[in-house]
Order: structure tokens, then C-alpha cells, then sequence
């Protein structure tokens, strides 16, 4: 699919790109076209050449008018091909999107430890979204945990937009012509957030009053009625000058608020405009939909006039606008009161509307990631603290090499699981957490079947000492066991540990590893444990009935090192470690 759009964009950009060949030198032709007859009249002194001229100069002014909307759509199809383009390099396995690497978080509960951003991540995988906003909402998706229902919501919504490929290219390309960064959201944001004071009674009456009076000067200045009014029209315009001059410190603070956002919002009203006139099936979608209704007009055509607003009131930096039409009638002074006006009817829910759009981006990268692997499974959100997968793979692991293995957590919920280095222990607890969060947003999983209660996750397994703070890899690690038995006294949870307690010797390592299940199980917390202390697999026995041993098993066959990389019942049996450094020759 995607090759066939690329290759229609490549077939509509080629037929472009000749009309913008004609259109070039055909207003090239018109505008030296009009220069020549426009000298001819004033060497001949002929007026009819004039008129020659003048009508070539306005064919010249629409040429040119028809080759800078060419140019949009040039633009336009060029980044629609390369969506395309990038979807055919990404699935030929060439990273060709941003990393999120700056969502990056050590502290968070699970993102950092199961490589949601950075490079290789969840979010450099899926994330398609064209703006701040769709990037940070969707990062901000995968690190929350929502309610049941917004999960069955999303699923939903995600199984629609998924074959809306027409919809989600449309709106995905207009997301990266905006071509916005947080700054310019952030300046949004802050600007619908602050008070604007209005002008005085007296300024408003003076602003209506004094170009009344120019008029009224031009006028006797035109038809010679006394020979005061020329000198009352150029102390009238030199007055509305004053006038502009002192509100233009109101003007100018009002645009450093707003700094560079009116082509922002101007596309950001192009984007909402293609979602309010799209017909969706599901509630979620709808929602979304209505959020963005308003009583006088389209939001699209509200947000318009605010960057209309904000072109105007950015033209007080044009020397000739500043004085020829302030110098009349107070131009400025009237845009800005017109501002001042749609803030006090729509400043309240201007972020509001704007937030849509960074939810429709997430949304869509989620389709997109559906689109792709078609073959992926919804889970059933369960109404009960139970999980299970069945054959399941890790995303992010070629679909050629990658292997898939079933867990239940509804009858056995808490899991000890063993295997030798390179065996699979910290892969599979990943495609667990991974597969978890791809859950929770709605997305459909690599998985035959899946059930799956949104429980909050955490997980322990890439901690780093913090010399920033003078503390130890083991104080660091001791904290976070520490989180997560307080969030477990607190509510149920969902939680991933690899080789706790790896800053201490075997004895400590052991007993602490033993006393956290312990205190895990006693808490009900759900999930699972990798250790290479065998040791520890006794706990099982004391808890039967809620506690289970798994391992990944390595053969050694010719002198050789095999791994299936199936999970299978009981304890570890072979270690590969010695061997591994013997045919290294360290020992």
C-alpha cells in the first residue's frame, strides 16, 4: 500500500512541478511584459500603452497568486510522499523517526526501564505525530495507567481511524507542514492563560473621535474650504500617531506573548477543520468531536480569526503600515480591540481545543502502528485483577526472530523466574511490561489472546548510580523496592523485577530477594521476579497456590551454546557462564 502512494504522489508532484515550470516563466514574461510597455508610455508618451502595461501587471499579480498556491500544494504532496517514503524505509528496518530520547526518565515507574523512549524504542517505533503536541501526548500516553473504560474507548476508536488511511495521511501531513515546537504551544498555552487589560473609556473615545476629525479635515482640505484645514489634518495625523505610539506598549506585549503562533494556529485550524468534517463511528472520536463545538461558529473559522489577529497586529513592525494606515484611522488600535474581544469570548477553551489535536496525533500513531501489524490482537480488558497472554512476542523483535511464549497470571499470579545468562529472562520481562503498555493505550498486541486489567505498573531493572546525588547503585535500587512496596501497600499492582539487590553479596542478595516476594505476596501484588539464585525458587513452595517457577533453558550441542528461548515450567537446570569463558579463553 504504501509503495502504490508514493508512487501516486511522485506521478501528481511530476505533474506539478510543470505547471510550476509554465507558471515561473510566464509571470517572468508578464512582469518584463508590463516594464516594457510601462517605459514605452513614458518615451512615447502614449497612454494606451499605459492601460497595456497596467493590464499585464495584473495578470502578472495573478500569476503569480496561482504559482504561490501551486507551491502549497507542492509542499503538500511532498510531505505526504515522504510519510510514505518513511513507512517503506521503517518497515524494510531503517530508523527513520525521532527516538523521544527527551521523554526520558529515570525516576518513572516503568518507561525507562522497559525502553518506551530512546533509540530502538516503543515510541521511536510507532510515534507518527507531526507536532509537539501529538509527540507529547503520546508520550504522556504511555506512562499513564487509564480506567478500563478509556481503554475500551481508544481500542475502538484505534480499530477505526486504523483502515481511515486517507484520513490519518491527510492529517499527519498537515501536522508536519505546521511544523510546530513546543515553544510555540507553550507560548499558546501561556498566552490563553494570562489577563489583557482593556484600553480606557477615555483612549476608545479618543480613537473614534480624532480619525473622525482627520476625516473631517481632509475633506475642507479637498474642496479649499478655509486654509486652517490642512493644518488641522496634518496635526490630526500626527495626533492618531501619538495615539498608536503610546498603545502600541500594549500591542507589542500582547504579541510577545504570543510569539510566532499565528501560523501555528492557523494550520493547527486547517488540521481541526479535516476532523470536524470527518464522520466517525466511535464514541471516543465523537467525544473528541464535540469538544470542539461553539455556539456562533466552526472552531476552525475561530481559531482563523485569532491568527488573522495576530498577522495584523505583527504588521505594527512595518514602517509604511505603521504610519499610513495608523496615521488614518488608527488601524492597530482597532485589531487589538478586536483581539482583546474574541479573548474575552473564547480565551477559556482556546488550550482546550488545541489539546485535541495532540490526542487525534496519538490516536493516529496508534492506527498507524494497527495498520502495520494487522495481524495483532486486541486484549480483552479484563474486569478482575488477572492477566494472561498467549503466545506472546516482544514488538520490537523481527518478526523472523522473534519467539513468542504464553503466561497466565489469573491463577498463578506471582512468577520466579530462572535461566542462565543470555537465556531470554530479561527480553521476556519486557515484552511483558511492553506489551502491558501497549495495552493500556489501546494499541492491539502481539499476542494469539490476551486479557489484561489495568493495573499500575513497576518495574526494576535498569537502575543507574546517581553521583549527581552521591548515591550507590544498591541505595538507588533499595529506593525504588522501596516505591514499589509502598504503591502495593497502597493499591494493587503489576510488577517486573530482574535480578534485584546486585550491589550486595549473594548471602544479603538472596535473603533480601526472598523477603521482597515475601512481602510482594503479602501485599497481592501481581507479576514477576528473574533471579539466578536458585535458592530463591524455594519460596514457591510455601505459596502454591499463587506462585509458580519458569525458566529458559541453554543446551550446549557441539560445543556450542543453544538457546530456544522457550519458557518452560520449574527451575533452571544448566548455567553457561563457566563454559562461556572458557571458549573465551578468560579461564
Amino acid at each position: 500500500m504504501y509503495h502504490e502512494l508514493s508512487t501516486k504522489q511522485k506521478q501528481i508532484l511530476d505533474k506539478l512541478t510543470k505547471q510550476k515550470g509554465f507558471l515561473s516563466w510566464t509571470r517572468l514574461l508578464l512582469l518584463l511584459a508590463s516594464i516594457y510597455f510601462f517605459y514605452q508610455m513614458l518615451y512615447q508618451r502614449n497612454e494606451h500603452l499605459g492601460i497595456h502595461a497596467f493590464v499585464l501587471l495584473v495578470a502578472f499579480i495573478i500569476v503569480v497568486n496561482f504559482y504561490l498556491k501551486l507551491n502549497t500544494k507542492v509542499a503538500y504532496h511532498k510531505a505526504l510522499k515522504k510519510i510514505n517514503d518513511d513507512e517503506i524505509a521503517f518497515l524494510e528496518g531503517k530508523h527513520v523517526f525521532e527516538n523521544g530520547s527527551e521523554f526520558q526518565n529515570p525516576q518513572h515507574a516503568f518507561s525507562y526501564d522497559l525502553d518506551l523512549f530512546g533509540s530502538n524504542s516503543i515510541f521511536q517505533f510507532i510515534n507518527r505525530s507531526g507536532t509537539s503536541l501529538g509527540k507529547q501526548r503520546f508520550a504522556n500516553d504511555l506512562q499513564e495507567i487509564p480506567t478500563k473504560e478509556l481503554i475500551e474507548q481508544k481500542q475502538k476508536a484505534i480499530q477505526e481511524l486504523k483502515d481511515k488511511i486517507d484520513f490519518r495521511q491527510h492529517f499527519q501531513t498537515l501536522a508536519h507542514l505546521a511544523g510546530t515546537s513546543e515553544k510555540e504551544d507553550l507560548a499558546i498555552k501561556n498566552w490563553s492563560e494570562t489577563k489583557t487589560e482593556k484600553p480606557s473609556a477615555l483612549l476608545q473615545i479618543t480613537a473614534i473621535l480624532i480619525p473622525v476629525l482627520f476625516v473631517i479635515s481632509c475633506v475642507g482640505f479637498f474642496f479649499d474650504l478655509h486654509p486652517v484645514f490642512p493644518k488641522l489634518a496634518g496635526f490630526f495625523f500626527t495626533f492618531n500617531l501619538a495615539l498608536v505610539g503610546f498603545l502600541s506598549q500594549s500591542i507589542l506585549k500582547e504579541i510577545g506573548k504570543s510569539d510566532k503562533i499565528a501560523n501555528s494556529i492557523q494550520q493547527y485550524a486547517k488540521m481541526i477543520h479535516v476532523f470536524e468534517k470527518t464522520h466517525f463511528q466511535s464514541n471516543y472520536l465523537n467525544e473528541l468531536q464535540s469538544q470542539l463545538k461553539n455556539d456562533q461558529k466552526s472552531v476552525h473559522l475561530v481559531l482563523d480569526e485569532l491568527a488573522n489577529c495576530f498577522e495584523k497586529l505583527n504588521t505594527i513592525a512595518n514602517f509604511f503600515i505603521f504610519i499610513a494606515f495608523n496615521g488614518t484611522f488608527q488601524y492597530h488600535f482597532w485589531v487589538y480591540k478586536r483581539l482583546l474581544k474574541w479573548k474575552q469570548n473564547h480565551q477559556q477553551h482556546l488550550w482546550n481545543w488545541i489539546e485535541v489535536i495532540g490526542k487525534i496525533e496519538a490516536l493516529n500513531s496508534l492506527a498507524n502502528f494497527a495498520y502495520n501489524n494487522a495481524e495483532y490482537e486486541y486484549p480483552e480488558i479484563s474486569e478482575q485483577t488477572n492477566s494472561y497472554f498467549e503466545e506472546l512476542g516482544h514488538p520490537l523483535i523481527s518478526k523472523e526472530k522473534r519467539v513468542r511464549n504464553s503466561i497466565d497470571f489469573s491463577q498463578k499470579q506471582f512468577v520466579i523466574l530462572t535461566g542462565s545468562n543470555m537465556s531470554g529472562k530479561s527480553t521476556f520481562l519486557r515484552t511483558v511490561g511492553i506489551n502491558l503498555v501497549l495495552s493500556y493505550v489501546g494499541a492491539p498486541i502481539d499476542a494469539k489472546k490476551a486479557s489484561v486489567y489495568p493495573l499500575p505498573l513497576w518495574v526494576s531493572m535498569r537502575l543507574t548510580d546517581s553521583l549527581s546525588d552521591s548515591e550507590s547503585f544498591f541505595f538507588a535500587e533499595v529506593k525504588r523496592l522501596k516505591q514499589i512496596v509502598t504503591e502495593a501497600e497502597k493499591q494493587p499492582i503489576f510488577v517486573l523485577l530482574d535480578e534485584i539487590l546486585k550491589g550486595t553479596n549473594s548471602d544479603d542478595k538472596k535473603t533480601g530477594t526472598v523477603g521482597v516476594i515475601e512481602k510482594l505476596h503479602q501485599l497481592n501484588a501481581i507479576g514477576m521476579i528473574a533471579t539466578h539464585d536458585l535458592e530463591v525458587c524455594a519460596t514457591t513452595e510455601k505459596h502454591t497456590e499463587t506462585m509458580i517457577n519458569k525458566r529458559f533453558e541453554v543446551e550446549i550441542i557441539d560445543n556450542e551454546l543453544h538457546f530456544d528461548y522457550l519458557l518452560k515450567d520449574g527451575i533452571c537446570q544448566n548455567k553457561n557462564a563457566t563454559f562461556i569463558m572458557k571458549k573465551m579463553e578468560i579461564i
